[in-house]
């Protein structure tokens, strides 16, 4: 066999294949030989400093044009989200004898339904609340102004007038800046309208359409890949609805539990309150912090000092629940993330699309860490 593989080699027109080890006979280009002379060190930092920075750059346009059309974007994730929360309610639908697009019809609605309830109770409480809270805000002002001339500040009369006068300056002379707030606020609320209509038109095709969009997703990939992309678009799934489930029970305990402090305090404004709790909720960390220093400024004006205390303590411990006991129990299996993964999706998300940005930041890279995880375990298994 050595004899006739020489014969081989030897016919007319068949070359000898290179040495595959680079021994003698191979013939090294003139980048290779100057690639020899670069430090291994430097050649592997400079490949990993190219790679990153073209990665960078691709983050970085993707947010800026998720910046861009952000009025469409986030209406869609909003979307994602309502349809992940109320799911289960049209799939019940649907085995009690409903047909799929009468079980997302009828979902959607009671959805709305209760949004609607819910903000109507809590406008007619606003309303008849509010003649007893301006007496008692004009009489938290009092005590506040008793408090800043008998108190631990001893500020004069004269200073405090002065104060007001300056504040009542300052929006004299801001007023046109004020006028064109209200402005622009025409063209925010055209923009709140379009987002609606975005994310329940979102919503309803999520219910009824959901599984046939996934799968058309799917199919856009390569035959050998479609498993492992359909395994990924679970654990994504799996992650929004655990999200969003989660953080309605916790803002639901969370209002209950302010609640329940600022009825046994004698607050009014209670029901409100209470609402902006619960939608603070679904901004973590920072939501709940800005509907507890609501909560207190609130009872400051209307009861005093001493119920506010009394207040910050109830916001403390409804806190210190979330944080200790809830968020462990209940999203843990969700959102397996460091608080400080939390607090830069957060600012990211709130700089791209403020307060919706920062409300999809934490599913979506919740969701991105948890498909990354899948796709890194499923590629270092063996092949069947």
């Amino acid at each position: 066999m050595r004899a006739a593989r020489s014969a081989r080699l030897d016919a007319p027109g068949e070359t000898a294949p290179p040495p595959a080890d680079g021994g003698a006979g191979a013939v090294q280009s003139p980048a290779g030989r100057a690639e020899e002379h670069v430090p291994l060190a430097l050649r592997v930092s400079a490949g990993w400093s190219w790679r990153l920075i073209v990665t960078g750059a691709a983050i970085y346009i993707l947010l800026m044009v998720v910046g861009r059309v952000r009025i469409v974007v986030i209406p869609i994730i909003a979307g994602l989200l309502i349809a992940a929360l109320i799911h289960p309610l049209a799939h019940r639908l649907q085995r009690l004898g409903l047909p799929r697009l009468g079980a997302a019809f009828a979902a959607l609605f009671i959805f709305f339904a209760v949004l609607a309830g819910a903000a109507v109770a809590v406008g007619f409480n606003a309303a008849n609340e509010i003649p007893t809270v301006s007496d008692q805000v004009s009489e938290g002002v009092e005590q506040i102004r008793g408090y800043l001339t008998d108190g631990p500040f001893h500020l004069s009369q004269n200073q405090l007038d002065d104060l007001v006068d300056d504040i009542r300056r300052n929006l004299a002379n801001n007023r046109g800046r004020l006028v064109s707030g209200v402005i622009s606020g025409a063209s925010v609320a055209a923009e709140v309208l379009t987002s609606l209509l975005v994310a329940l038109f979102s919503t309803f095709f999520f219910l009824y359409d959901g599984e046939r969009i996934w799968n058309w997703i799917v199919t856009r990939f390569p035959e050998a890949a479609e498993d492992r992309v359909r395994g990924a678009g679970r654990e994504a799934w799996h992650t929004i609805t655990g999200y969003i489930r989660g953080t309605v029970f916790v803002a639901a305990v969370d209002a209950v539990g302010i609640a329940i402090g600022l009825i046994g305090v004698g607050v009014p404004l209670v029901a409100p309150l209470a609402l902006l709790t619960f939608f603070g909720g679904f901004v973590p960390i920072i939501g709940a912090t800005v509907a507890g220093v609501a909560a207190v400024l609130v009872t400051l004006v209307s009861q005093g000092v001493t119920e506010a205390l009394i207040i910050l303590g109830v916001v403390l411990a409804v806190q210190q629940l979330e944080g200790h006991v809830l968020q462990p129990l209940v999203m843990r299996r969700a959102v397996q993330l460091h608080p400080l993964a939390i607090v830069i999706a957060l600012s990211a998300g709130g700089v791209l699309a403020g307060i919706p940005g920062a409300i999809a930041a934490v599913p979506f890279v919740a969701v991105v860490n948890r498909v990354a995880g899948y796709l890194a375990a499923t590629g270092k298994r063996p092949p069947p």
